[in-house]
């Protein structure tokens, strides 16, 4: 099984359809499907409701992520999401940094009710109505994520981006929690090499230093596209390069491209 787990819904008519043609095409099983938060329109992006109606109108392949505004909407929003079928929340341009205890009983709510969070990390693209919102990308550090991690053990975390620019920080954050993943969409597999990504991802269930609960380091990486639904391919091409170059085990392989996040989802069986 093939899982993107990063995929914005675009507002062109009728993407919902091309996006799962090319997902047929493509072997993708399921996309996890998501806005951008109050900049949505801006970016040509659908809102929440827009991806409530796409994962209704295709729920053999749509799995929705509300974008929930960190600042603004109050815990029980979370509450609301899940009883409307969303099985994930995206956050993005935060109003504090992501671990500012005023977001706790957020992130409290989504860890009882067992939905997962996927974090925008690292520099937001730039628009120009930039100027009239509050963007703040020293918000979006990875390091956030850990301490969230730590204080929240039964939240699942998704980091997107792998950091992008702040890559030690991910991969660290990574090998010490176990609730935390993070996947490599965006320009990381484009402009970095495969010696780079091995150097950051090391280590191994054998190593001295090593993930407490004895994982290789890619079994925390999974596959997100975050591109229009025809360049999914390139992506997934990006992916398999680096990890054949990488003479990762084909059990990895297949754990980064789906199988996870499967199990982050609750697919398994």
């Amino acid at each position: 099984m093939i899982i993107d787990a990063h995929h914005h819904l675009l507002t062109t008519p009728g993407y919902p359809e091309e996006l799962k043609l090319a997902c047929q095409q493509h072997g993708v099983e399921k996309v996890c499907l998501f806005g951008a938060g109050k900049m949505s329109a801006d970016y040509g992006i659908g809102n929440n409701n827009d991806v409530r109606k796409a994962m209704e109108t295709h729920p053999e392949l749509i799995i929705g992520f509300a974008c929930f505004e960190l600042g603004e909407d109050p815990p029980g929003k979370i509450d609301d999401f899940a009883a409307q079928g969303f099985k994930g929340i995206k956050f993005i341009n935060p109003a504090k940094n992501y671990d500012d205890k005023d977001f706790y009983p957020v992130y409290r709510r989504m860890e009882i009710i067992g939905i997962p969070a996927l974090f925008h990390l690292g520099i937001v693209a730039r628009h120009p109505n930039d100027k009239h919102n509050d963007i703040n990308n020293e918000r979006h550090r990875p390091i956030y994520l850990d301490t969230i991690a730590r204080a929240f053990p039964d939240l699942t975390i998704i980091g997107a981006h792998l950091g992008n620019p702040w890559y030690e920080e991910a991969a660290m954050a990574a090998r010490w929690n176990p609730n935390l993943y993070f996947d490599l969409s965006g320009s990381t597999l484009k402009c970095k090499s495969a010696k780079f990504l091995s150097d950051l991802l090391w280590w191994t269930p054998t190593t001295r230093y090593r993930d407490p609960q004895g994982r290789h380091a890619w079994e925390k990486i999974v596959f997100g596209s975050d591109v229009p639904a025809p360049e999914i391919p390139d992506v997934l091409n990006d992916y398999r390069l680096v990890m054949a170059e990488l003479h990762l085990p084909l059990e990895i392989q297949a754990k980064v491209l789906g199988a996870t996040m499967a199990k982050i989802l609750r697919l398994e069986g």
